[in-house]
């Protein structure tokens, strides 16, 4: 088997399982806790999903597109990481009591203030997944985030079986960071040295700033309908829109994620032109048909999908899943569009479309709440449509693929989800 493979392989078990792993923790969850309880932490999100963007900055993708980066690049970042990260637990802690006043909501300031301990674990944590991915140790990384999401997962369900209530979901975000610098400490070996490069750091933040000011609006962006719901109607909405992108970004994300972070390292690697422009439209056609297929029989299926993996207090949630379906039709092909200009060292041109497609999803998310949820979420597809375009044009430009072969193969791939939507909705 070519060595390729293997490592797209154990992406795929590491996303995959980690996801399976944490979808049935989930669901465990989802029956010992009630809708209110997801709802307060997942007011919460468009805070806590900045963590990681936060901590890192883009830096670890600069280190990813080197031919071989130094182990002083990897103590580089990772003191980086670790200053960034207990800055952003402090900034929690300080912020918390606003956050709680301006969603009226006093017990969100504990919760805020100590999900911020995650920020400090995923400074300790990130310089080393990326040292390991660099050295394409893909089965290590599968392992040690396979077994931290089960640790965390236990430690959260204990806690809702203690009567822990919504502070079982902290223990869960906050423990899995905690469990992965743990792991990472007992199985994978690095001999850390008190260094960090100046010159190194300024040539890294170049290449991530844009990245920063990018992944920064893409979580607001995607967690702006939960804190909507919580703001101008109640935890209980923001509770099924959580569990909605749940169960949506569980499959999709997750595909995405493999294909995209394997194949970033992978085609960056590749020196010949052609057969680099031909991996991308190879991955382009792969990720889009089978995210069009999942995201197919979850408009279909919806309902008896909620119906069956949960109890009934969460079947107000199946509009919620069917509407972020359609949205997931096409925002995971702009996330897997940007490796493009990350691997051509482009990356204003992700800041520059991101900026306007997030800060617009973000105003139309306060300026429809009025209309409802389905408005709210068809405009944001409308607009991730507009931003995939300007991507296909972009990337065009810059590989020489051309456009037409971009979007023709994304649009081929996508007629695959009609069918099975009409199906799924004819026979459920």
């Amino acid at each position: 088997m070519p060595k390729s493979i293997t490592y797209y392989l154990w992406s795929f078990v590491e996303r995959f399982g980690a996801s399976l792993v944490s979808f049935g923790g989930n669901l465990v969850l989802a029956y010992l806790l009630e809708p209110s309880d997801f709802g307060m932490v997942a007011m919460l999100g468009i805070f806590t999903s900045l963590i990681f963007t936060l901590v890192d900055c883009g830096l670890s993708d600069g280190l990813l597109r080197e031919s071989k980066p130094t182990d002083r690049d990897f103590n580089t970042l990772f003191f980086f990481n670790l200053a960034s990260g207990t800055a952003l637990c402090l900034l929690f802690a300080a912020l918390s009591p606003i956050v709680a006043w301006y969603m009226d909501q006093p017990a969100l300031q504990p919760v805020m203030a100590a999900l911020g301990v995650g920020a400090v674990f995923s400074g300790l944590t990130i310089a080393q997944f990326t040292r390991l991915r660099s050295r394409l140790q893909f089965r290590l990384v599968a392992i040690i985030n396979l077994g931290s999401i089960v640790l965390a997962l236990a430690c959260a369900i204990a806690a809702a079986l203690a009567g822990w209530g919504y502070w079982s979901l902290v223990v869960l975000q906050a423990g899995f960071p905690a469990m992965s610098w743990l792991l990472l400490a007992l199985f994978s070996r690095w001999n850390l040295r008190w260094e960090f490069d100046v010159m190194r750091f300024r040539q890294l933040w170049r290449f991530g700033a844009n990245l920063l000011l990018s992944y920064t609006f893409v979580q607001i962006a995607n967690n702006v309908f939960a804190f909507v719901l919580g703001k101008f109607y109640n935890p209980l909405q923001a509770g099924y829109m959580g569990q909605a992108q749940k169960l949506q970004q569980t499959p999709t994300n997750s595909i995405e994620g493999a294909i995209t972070s394997t194949s970033f390292v992978l085609i960056a690697k590749e020196t010949q032109p052609d057969k680099r422009r031909a991996a991308i439209l190879r991955m382009l056609g792969i990720t889009t048909l089978v995210i069009a297929l999942l995201c197919g029989t979850l408009i279909g299926l919806g309902r008896p999908i909620i119906d069956i993996l949960l109890p009934d207090k969460w079947l107000p949630a199946v509009p919620f899943v069917q509407l972020m379906a359609v949205w997931g039709l096409v925002y995971p092909l702009c996330n897997f569009m940007q490796l493009i200009f990350k691997i051509y060292d482009r990356t204003a041109v992700i800041r520059n479309i991101i900026f306007i497609e997030k800060a617009c999803i973000v105003v139309s998310a306060f300026a429809l709440y009025h209309y409802g949820v389905a408005t709210i979420i068809l405009a944001a597809t409308a607009i991730s449509a507009t931003a995939l375009i300007a991507y296909m044009v972009a990337a065009s430009r810059v590989t020489s693929i051309p456009f037409s072969s971009l979007l023709g193969n994304y649009l081929r791939s996508l007629l695959a989800a009609i069918p099975l939507a009409a199906l799924s909705l004819l026979f459920h």
